[in-house]
């Protein structure tokens, strides 16, 4: 299953590049002819890229889901066919400095069990909730997290078009339409992938010197694949059965209200990946509340975390360690 959930992390990402480097950038050589409200796809997103780069905080919500595919092989294949995993998310955040401050609520749904996970930050202090219980981590590892956020808040396109690849050749189709979304104007804009050249630049990239940098922390995922044999990284060029991002953006302030990221995977026999013959990605969020305060109440009486990881330890050993919950 290693190789496998290597392709899930990379498709994730790729995803993630699509989406914000991607879309609407071109309208050469697809169907980006389509216009609304005198405008095209290409056109309404950069007006977006500039709305969104003044945001500075946000309520929201995030759904994923993967779906795994079984073709009746090993036991851990067919018990992760059994249903999607799903994760959902809401919270809020924003602000700088000592205003920096953020409250999410998660719940992963997995193999018939759900896990309810909270966590809470205010400027460099973080808490985690687990079992109703909140948990405070010390200071000297809440410091890392903030100490390599630099490549994360990179301009995306300026971190893809240094890596050598020029997203535009992804764009199979785009089409974008006027709607209303909850009684408010929208562009829909609709972007397909080329997924045989958005791969083919997978494959490209991995030997690209900047992309440690780009990555952050995902960077150790996919540094991995480069040490697969040609015929691997043969297999995952074909895996990315389809793709397609959508936005909706408001058509007043062209603030990204709503956005939607779908991808198939199909494996061949050339990708080990004991039983799981393909999976379905989806990402689907939305946005609220832009640029409005953001204040989070610390919790009372939180306990030390380090009684959460001993507890997890304990549970299942091995599990825990220094870096597997990011603080």
């Amino acid at each position: 299953m290693r190789k496998a959930l290597m392709v899930v992390v990379a498709a994730l990402m790729l995803a993630t590049v699509l989406a914000a480097a991607g879309c609407g950038a071109s309208s050469s050589g697809s169907s980006n002819s389509a216009t609304a409200g005198g405008m095209t796809a290409a056109q309404i997103m950069a007006k977006s890229q500039q709305a969104m780069a003044k945001v500075s905080s946000a309520s929201f919500t995030a759904d994923v889901t993967i779906k795994v595919n079984s073709s009746g092989g090993g036991a851990q294949a067919m018990v992760l066919g059994q249903g999607p995993l799903v994760l959902h998310a809401a919270g809020k955040a924003g602000g700088k400095g000592a205003a920096e401050a953020a409250a999410v609520a998660m719940t992963l749904q997995a193999g018939g069990q759900n896990l309810a996970l909270g966590v809470k930050t205010v400027h460099k202090k973080v808490w985690v909730q687990f079992g109703g219980k909140w948990y405070v981590a010390p200071a000297s590892k809440t410091k890392s997290t903030t100490s390599g956020s630099s490549s994360a808040s990179a301009d995306p396109a300026k971190v893809v078009s240094g890596l050598g690849i020029d997203p535009q050749k992804w764009t199979k189709s785009t089409t974008v339409t006027a709607e209303k979304l909850d009684g408010v104007a929208v562009y829909h804009v609709v972007t397909t992938a080329d997924t045989a050249k958005l791969m083919a630049d997978l494959v490209k990239v991995l030997n690209a010197p900047g992309l440690s940098k780009a990555v952050g922390s995902g960077a150790a995922a996919l540094n991995q694949l480069k040490g697969q044999d040609s015929a691997q990284l043969k297999a995952l060029e074909r895996s990315l059965a389809s793709a397609s991002v959508e936005f909706w953006v408001d058509a007043g302030t062209f603030e990204v209200r709503q956005g939607k990221i779908d991808a198939k995977l199909r494996f061949g026999s050339g990708t080990s990946t004991k039983g799981v013959s393909g999976l379905g990605i989806g990402v689907s969020y939305t946005l609220s509340g832009l640029n409005e305060p953001v204040k989070v109440v610390p919790p009372a009486h939180a306990l030390p975390l380090k009684k959460l990881m001993s507890g997890l330890s304990l549970l299942a050993p091995g599990l825990t360690g220094t870096g597997s919950i990011g603080l």
